[in-house]
């Protein structure tokens, strides 16, 4: 099983996007590559659920929770809950890391379904769970939010 450790994962890309200084010339130094991030890829146009999902984990690690409520489906409202119950409900959670763990993709009639074990890791609490996402596979009239990986269920309760 891959786990990431997304605050940690966040630190060391952070680190690697600190620039040298510059020795003062007369010629303008080129612009420093900047790391891209999985999460950097916005959930709409991204085709890997696994994307979709480090960037979720990364909105609950700096608990974000109107991100986070972002990638379910329906913008949130696929979470059986409106954004203020969603903040009460994940709010508890004091300094969530996450453990993510090898995912599953699988297809059905007109959609794809990826199931990924997770564990949310707060204090001396863990949660284990599962993830499911979910998008629409490439159909006539379906429509931008059906084609975006989003999130479809969890079993996680925080």
């Amino acid at each position: 099983m891959r786990c990431i450790s997304v605050p940690i994962l966040a630190l060391v890309l952070a680190a690697c996007q600190q620039q040298e200084p510059v020795p003062a010339t007369t010629a303008t130094p080129a612009p420093a590559p900047l790391a891209v991030l999985p999460s950097a890829v916005p959930p709409s146009t991204s085709r890997d659920p696994q994307d979709v999902l480090f960037a979720w984990a990364k909105a609950v690690s700096v608990k974000d929770w109107a991100t986070a409520y972002g990638y379910w489906g329906d913008h949130g409202a696929a979470s059986g809950m409106t954004l203020d119950q969603f903040k009460a409900s994940w709010g508890k959670l004091v300094q969530p890391d996450l453990e993510i763990g090898k995912g599953q993709l699988e297809g059905a009639a007109g959609s794809s379904f990826y199931s990924v074990p997770v564990t949310i890791i707060d204090g001396q609490r863990r949660i284990p769970g599962e993830v499911v996402l979910r998008r629409s596979n490439d159909v006539p009239g379906a429509d931008a939010e059906q084609l975006r990986w989003h999130i479809e269920s969890t079993t996680l309760k925080p």
